[in-house]
């Protein structure tokens, strides 16, 4: 399953778009969904995460699907899977490539995702 690819332009402009009806500036709904005031800037260059649009979705008193911008059959179509579900699940042998994982490199993968979704 993969993971949905967003159109920051099109983020953006649904941010723009929703935070003008509630009467809001970006930084507002940035500071009120728990962000630094320029984060939303930011996602011009890198994209959020998914946690983190579903909080700026609730400040705008939406949902991630129309904040996005996708339709609900979209959004629908391949559901997300929980990265941190499948490394966590240890019943399960692993490979890259045709080489199994080791327990210590599995290790290493976990620690590597906490790192990087680690949260501010």
């Amino acid at each position: 399953m993969a993971f949905m690819k967003l159109d920051n332009g099109e983020l953006l402009k649904n941010i723009r778009t929703f935070a003008k009806k509630n009467g809001l500036t970006l930084a507002e709904v940035a500071t009120l969904a728990g962000l630094s005031a320029s984060a939303i800037y930011s996602w011009k260059k890198h994209t959020p995460s998914k946690g983190t649009l579903k909080e700026v979705a609730k400040v705008l008193g939406t949902n991630y699907q129309k904040l996005v911008g996708k339709t609900e059959h979209q959004a629908t179509e391949r559901p997300a899977v929980d990265l941190k579900t499948v490394v966590e699940n240890r019943r399960h042998q692993f490979e890259y490539d045709g080489q199994p994982v080791s327990p210590a490199q599995l290790k290493i993968i976990r620690n590597v995702l906490k790192t990087m979704f680690k949260k501010p």
